[in-house]
């Protein structure tokens, strides 16, 4: 038997391990930025736009060089903050060159663990897919020396070919034999998901959960702490009544739709009992921590303008 292992049967079981994205300094270069893109990516709040336009065809770093390093040191505190909580943290390669629209730091969408298979996914924005390659290495690693199954998805078309499957981690939840799936329209696709229920086999139940279409990734709109509790934005979803039945009976701490859109329910479950939050949030966190939940509160707030968090900035490798 292999010394390691791939295994994430459960959002809330002990993380053991698992790979943190990268900031990587000087490499993130701006898209023109117009009323297109508002369109394209209703997710991001309106001022991030603001803060972008600026940056418009330069590097980020040119407009804003303390928040560009302010972005590298909140994700190296996010894998300190880990690692002190005896979580074993890998990384991606690095971009080292300027790229369009490229953040490399949200390690969720390019690879998912579920039950004992680790997926190599597929992103819906062109400008994210170039990530993917940065996660290869990792791939190989893990199907070489760890117990389970690695798996890539079929191979993309350019541009938004109407073939194209796309699974974003973002979207997906793991509670034992049960996935649930969002489906906002601007991540995941139905493909994604038929592919997804004939990978998995009939050993799991996959949830479709579809989500207002301001909605980036289900991570947006909900955050399960343990299988009794979590965080969530009721509004976010088309039909929260009709969520799964596994789901029905949780206690939640709800947040309103503008704390939802800059992360309020997207954090890090280092076990049952314990999470990571931003620290833009403290009202939230206190409600979470009358549940009995204990709750580290990191500066985490850079991320936001991409339409991202803290959960999306790991992938669990191995739960216990």
């Amino acid at each position: 038997m292999a010394p390691f292992r791939i295994n994430n049967q459960h959002e809330w079981d002990e993380l053991r391990a698992a790979v943190v994205g990268r900031w990587v300094p000087h490499t993130y270069r701006s898209p023109a930025i117009d009323e297109s893109l508002a369109v394209r990516f209703p997710y991001i709040p309106a001022a991030a736009w603001e803060y972008f336009r600026p940056t418009e065809h330069g590097l980020l770093s040119e407009v804003y060089p303390d928040d560009d390093l302010g972005y590298y040191d909140e994700q190296e505190h996010l894998v300190t903050t880990m690692e002190s909580l005896g979580v074993t943290v890998r990384r991606p390669d690095e971009i080292p060159f300027p790229t369009v629209a490229t953040t490399q730091c949200y390690a969720r969408d390019p690879i998912v663990t579920i039950g004992t298979t680790f997926i190599v996914t597929n992103m819906n924005f062109e400008g994210r897919r170039q990530e993917t390659g940065s996660y290869r290495r990792i791939a190989v690693d893990l199907a070489t020396d760890y117990d389970g199954t690695v798996v890539s998805m079929p191979p993309l078309r350019p541009g938004d070919d109407e073939r194209n499957v796309y699974l974003e981690g973002g979207d997906v939840f793991v509670n034992g034999s049960e996935v649930y799936i969002g489906m906002s329209g601007n991540a995941t696709n139905d493909l994604g998901i038929e592919w997804l229920r004939g990978e998995l086999g009939s050993a799991y139940t996959v949830h479709k959960i579809p989500l207002a279409p301001h909605v980036l990734h289900l991570d947006c709109a909900m955050m399960l702490i343990n299988e009794r509790q979590g965080i969530v934005c009721k509004h976010d979803f088309v039909d929260f009544d009709g969520l799964p039945e596994s789901l029905q009976g949780t206690q939640w701490v709800e947040v309103e739709p503008a704390q939802a859109q800059v992360m309020a329910t997207n954090g890090v479950v280092i076990n049952p009992n314990t999470i990571i939050m931003a620290d833009a949030f403290p009202e939230v966190a206190e409600r979470v921590r009358a549940m009995g939940i204990e709750v580290h509160e990191i500066p985490f707030a850079k991320a936001n303008y991409f339409g991202g968090g803290l959960r999306c900035s790991y992938q669990p490798i191995e739960r216990a």
